[in-house]
């Protein structure tokens, strides 16, 4: 924030864009700390309010940073997964059963949930129509393929 970027300004107007987009959060993180937006020029200059949202941002458990980032894990929270994660293998491989399920890890907001992959690479147009067709019932797929050989 405090160089500009080429989609967003820097400094003070860096932090008046922020201010626009996410007064609620930064306003809700100045109060805990007993201060309040309307105390800029009173109590503290721009510089220090540019200061603390900056702060504000590094830190997970601030409204800031979940506004602006979104939801993020601590430190905490990712040592508490790996420790259930270790405690679910621990006691899968104490109950000695092979045919048991592996225990899935808890999901980490930063990896990508492993999903059903439906292909590897584009066909042809031709071979997706008669895919599409087959995948019809009765007269409906019939008269698609009528209208696609007659089209040409």
């Amino acid at each position: 924030m405090a160089e500009g970027r080429r989609d967003r300004a820097g400094g003070i107007f860096g932090l008046c864009e922020l201010l626009d987009e996410h007064a609620e959060a930064i306003e809700a993180d100045l109060l805990g700390r007993g201060w309040r937006l309307a105390d800029i020029g009173v109590r503290y200059s721009w510089r220090d309010l540019l200061v603390m949202v900056r702060a504000f941002q590094r830190d997970p458990e601030t409204a800031t940073s979940r506004s602006i980032n979104g939801p993020q894990w601590t430190v905490r929270d990712q040592l508490l997964a790996l420790i259930a994660d270790a405690l679910n293998w621990g006691n899968w491989q104490r109950a000695g059963k092979k045919s048991a399920p592996k225990p899935k890890p808890i999901p980490r907001p930063w990896e990508k949930p492993k999903g059903k992959q439906l292909g590897s690479k584009p066909i042809a147009m031709s071979k997706f129509h008669d895919w599409w067709d087959s995948k019809k019932s009765g007269r409906g797929a019939r008269k698609a393929r009528k209208e696609r050989r007659t089209r040409g």
